[in-house]
């Protein structure tokens, strides 16, 4: 039998991704953002929930929500969200295949494989919190895919390839328009910039232009969508609150550089530092890994897009950290962290499958340690330091390749024991060991003949765990089904109390109900498909709809202060202050359901000490969480309330 396709090998390369990482719907994100797609197809739903309703005015989830309507319709949700999601990871995989050869020409085919393998497994280093692919149907991992999609095509053949990146540009942004508009904007900078090194990239300025103008022309259906709207941002509250409450409180995560942690700075870091350790190519005295050829242009036209990215980065930093401009920070410019990420990924990949080819032991366990650095922050940064220093080492011997190399890494796992919370020391280690292992068994593995009956055992292995978690968590309700659901969860099954919680009051509340709960917990809206005043996941992104969000926040903590300093008291406890809620009494929770008009309260569930059986009525119990009805005497003042805090 011949060496299987390449479309065999991406659905196999699926089924392992959902068996290590698994899959996730109804979380996360799409907690808060599936809900506006519910109440798109049924206004009964979230009628007056003040967090859907306020989408009305300001919505850059339209494109998204939109493809999710269309892939739903037919099937169900469920149905919708996995096959967007798997048409995500094959786009994904084949452009980031594509680019790795061509970028690569001389990698024997296998780079592209190794480039993938590199995009699904980094998670280090992810400077504003978006990583290059997650277990989970996002508006950005599919805009990102359009944009893969879209920088194979023009850095492969210029030419050819200006129409159709535009044309997958485009759709990125009228899925995610900032990622979209991001994204263009580098290409179209790397545009002028290729035309300028015409000798280096074989970009004419003609070729250019066209490419210029097919990509303005392309980004109208995006623009035009949100013509408009960007107005209404930031109308109606002055630049320093609306900066402080969209960038300190609502996304500090993806927002503010000086918030990140150092471990994941120096991680970054290490993404162009083993990029121009790639290119550079060196190792010298005993070389036995590729020699690496003379920059083809479309290695050139890849590294110049990544400069092009790095300084508009640099830009961004300055904007932000040191000008304060709250345009450039809401535009969360360092989404294109993620992009330089994997552009340094697609260069590592020839360097890593190099290392691998060479065949000796240490030159594989170079290879498996970067990999698996990918998984964690100081991981990478300890595997980084053991590539530096065998490659410098290398210059003189191979043995000082290896007893140099070796040391540091001791060094590295001695410091790791010590330092990394998330135990990087082990997967290491445990990474050294498939190397030793493969190093003896996989020779016996690579002589033994392909047959069709080890390229089905292969995908069967593959995709044992996802069909086991289809079959049995649909069948049965027992430890193994919610272990197997929690891992990859396909359908609508509840894998904790509050969503299990949400559950029952769909069941047993009516459609118009009313809900304040907690305001950590984000999946309640839609699990329960009901409406809830407030969740601090769930915000507005206009002035607005963020300033009512605050207010509402304040309350729920019972916090006295400005703006100012709530979001210095967000930013030092979150935790402690989202606690206060849980603190409040049964008489204080109840008066703020009943201040914006609620039926119900979501809390703790009891414990032995008597309730004020007055203020909120006990109905359902659900692990650590229950639910209460609001006791109040006058029906009437509630309807009025519901009817003062529903948007015009």
């Amino acid at each position: 039998m011949d060496r299987p396709s390449r479309a065999w090998m991406v659905l196999v390369a699926l089924g392992l991704y959902l068996t290590l990482r698994g899959y996730h719907s109804r979380d996360g994100d799409q907690a808060y953002r599936l809900p506006l797609l519910l109440h798109a197809q049924d206004a009964s739903l979230f009628a007056n929930d003040p967090f859907v309703r306020a989408f009305d005015d300001f919505n850059p989830h339209r494109g998204y929500l939109a493809l999710i309507d269309a892939a739903s319709r037919p099937f169900g949700l469920s149905v919708g969200l996995a096959a967007l999601f798997a048409a995500t990871f094959v786009v994904t995989c084949l452009a980031v295949d594509r680019l790795a050869r061509v970028v690569w020409p001389d990698g024997s085919g296998r780079v592209g494989v190794v480039a993938v393998l590199l995009i699904l497994t980094a998670k280090a280093g992810n400077v504003g919190t978006n990583h290059l692919f997650e277990a989970m149907l996002l508006d950005r991992l599919m805009a990102l895919a359009l944009g893969w999609a879209a920088l194979a095509a023009v850095i492969a053949d210029p030419g050819r390839g200006r129409g159709p990146a535009a044309g997958w540009l485009g759709l990125a942004t009228l899925v995610h328009p900032s990622l979209g508009l991001q994204l263009a904007l580098m290409v179209g900078v790397g545009w002028i910039v290729w035309s300028g090194f015409r000798g280096q990239t074989s970009v004419s300025r003609r070729c250019s232009v066209v490419g210029l103008v097919a990509l303005g022309l392309a980004m109208i259906p995006g623009t035009a969508m949100m013509a408009g709207a960007s107005s209404r941002l930031m109308a109606g509250m002055s630049s320093d609150d609306y900066l402080t409450l969209s960038a300190t409180v609502q996304s500090p995560q993806h927002m503010l550089p000086h918030l990140w942690r150092m471990p994941q700075w120096l991680a970054w870091a290490c993404y162009p530092i083993l990029a121009v350790l790639t290119s550079l190519g060196a190792e010298r005295a005993g070389q036995a890994a590729d020699a690496i050829p003379e920059s083809p242009q479309a290695r050139n036209r890849l590294v110049i897009l990544l400069f092009v990215n790095l300084a508009g980065l640099a830009l961004a930093w300055v904007a932000i950290e040191r000008l304060g401009s709250v345009r450039a920070t809401v535009f969360q410019p360092f989404r294109m962290a993620t992009v330089a990420r994997g552009l340094c990924l697609i260069v590592l990949s020839n360097r890593v499958r190099s290392l691998w080819d060479r065949g000796d032991v240490w030159g594989q366990s170079r290879a498996a340690l970067l990999v698996t650095g990918l998984t964690g922050d100081w991981a990478l940064v300890v595997a980084t330091a053991v590539e530096l220093a065998s490659t410098l080492a290398c210059r003189f011997s191979r043995r000082s390749e290896i007893s140099v190399g070796i040391i540091v890494l001791a060094t590295g796992l001695v410091f790791l024991s010590r330092h990394d919370t998330e135990s990087g020391q082990m997967r290491l280690i445990g990474a050294l060991g498939l190397a030793l292992a493969w190093s003896f068994l996989g020779r016996i593995m690579i002589t033994r003949t392909w047959s069709r009956r080890r390229a089905l055992t292969l995908f069967g292995s593959a995709w044992a765990v996802p069909f086991a978690a289809m079959i049995v968590a649909n069948v049965s309700s027992g430890y193994a089904a919610k272990t197997l659901a929690a891992h990859c969860r396909f359908g609508e099954w509840a894998t904790d109390d509050i969503e299990a919680l949400a559950l029952w009051c769909r069941d047993h509340t009516p459609i118009s109900a009313r809900f304040v709960g907690p305001p950590g917990p984000k999946t309640f809206r839609l699990w329960s498909r009901r409406q809830v005043v407030f969740n601090r996941a769930a915000s507005p992104y206009h002035a607005a709809g963020l300033a009512d969000w605050a207010t509402k926040f304040l309350n729920h903590v019972g916090f006295h202060g400005s703006i100012q300093e709530f979001a210095k008291a967000y930013l030092r406890d979150r935790q402690g202050l989202e606690r206060r809620y849980q603190e409040m009494s049964d008489p204080d929770r109840a008066e703020l359901a009943r201040r914006y008009g609620a039926d119900y309260v979501i809390a703790a569930a009891p414990a032995n000490e008597i309730r004020d059986k007055d203020a909120l009525e006990l109905l359902h119990v659900e692990g650590r969480y229950a639910v209460y009805r609001v006791q109040v005497a006058d029906e009437n003042r509630v309807a009025a309330n519901r009817s003062d805090s529903a948007p015009d």
